[in-house]
């Protein structure tokens, strides 16, 4: 079993510092502090998971906590750091990570620079909801990044899911596909619902006439090349079919304009394939 130091501090109770949590409690380790900007928040984690101390005053944060999670929004992230410096001003070697995906421990320099070990710790789900949070961690994969790489490794097999070591450039690339096929997805299929529903057809329709292909499509672009994932006109080259498209597409002028990219980008694609 991987020994870890026992007792951590999670500054924000956000959905995923909450589902972390839980899980790090569940693996043996001490929930010391939470600290949160609201009691509203500090209330609503109690539900999930019992904190040593609580406040709203980041100064009663314990001197001899060894584990402090940063989970709060990322323009906020900075402002947390400033004041950790100053209510414990000698990092004393302890362990800080934040659960940013877009960005990486260069944020936390300010407290390297005394005596933290830095670095960045994010699940690549999404996480509506604590509930949710805590059901779909299990399974999931994490991103480590920073000074303590290697202990965050050590944290994924402590709590029972996969870690995957990458430095801050390859950390941002992954957190911009992740957008992609997560959020831009998201939003094409809602697009699309608008869409059909505009033609009378409605969600639960579409959903039982695409949802399956969706699914064959997700699972053939990881598995396949792009022209053996692909049918549909862009493939054959079926000019007339496109134009159709395009036509139908007139009064949805933000449709039609990602209709255009996407087919650019599958020609160029299959054209670089094609050289491969």
């Amino acid at each position: 079993m991987v020994k870890m130091n026992k007792t951590f501090a999670l500054l924000g109770a956000s959905k995923t510092g909450i589902a972390l949590a839980h899980y790090l409690e569940k693996a043996g380790l001490e929930p010391a502090f939470l600290w949160n900007r609201s009691l509203k928040g500090i209330q609503l984690a109690r539900k999930y998971i019992q904190f040593r101390k609580e406040s709203a005053d980041l100064s009663q944060i314990p001197a001899d906590v060894e584990w402090i999670i940063i989970a709060v929004k990322d323009d906020v992230i900075e402002v947390v750091v400033q004041q950790l410096l100053g209510v414990l001003k000698n990092g004393d070697g302890k362990k800080v990570f934040h659960t940013s995906g877009a960005w990486d421990s260069k944020l936390l320099e300010p407290l390297q620079k005394k005596g933290y070990r830095t670095g960045s710790f994010h699940p690549l789900i999404s996480i509506p909801d604590i509930e949710t949070g805590i059901r779909i961690i299990p399974g999931s994969v994490f991103s480590c990044e920073g000074i303590i790489q290697d202990d965050l490794l050590d944290l994924t097999r402590l709590i029972g899911v996969t870690g995957i070591a990458l430095n801050s450039e390859q950390k941002e690339t992954v957190h911009l596909g992740a957008v992609f096929v997560n959020n831009y997805v998201t939003v094409m299929i809602q697009a699309l619902k608008q869409f059909a529903r505009a033609k009378g057809i409605s969600d639960d329709t579409l959903k039982r006439l695409l949802e399956r292909l969706s699914g064959q499509a997700f699972d053939n672009a990881w598995k396949k090349s792009l022209k053996d994932s692909l049918s549909g006109p862009a493939v054959r080259g079926d000019e007339k079919t496109i134009q159709k498209h395009r036509d139908l597409l007139e009064n949805s002028p933000e449709l039609k304009k990602l209709y255009d990219q996407f087919l650019a980008l599958t020609l160029r694609l299959l054209v670089e394939e094609k050289k491969l």
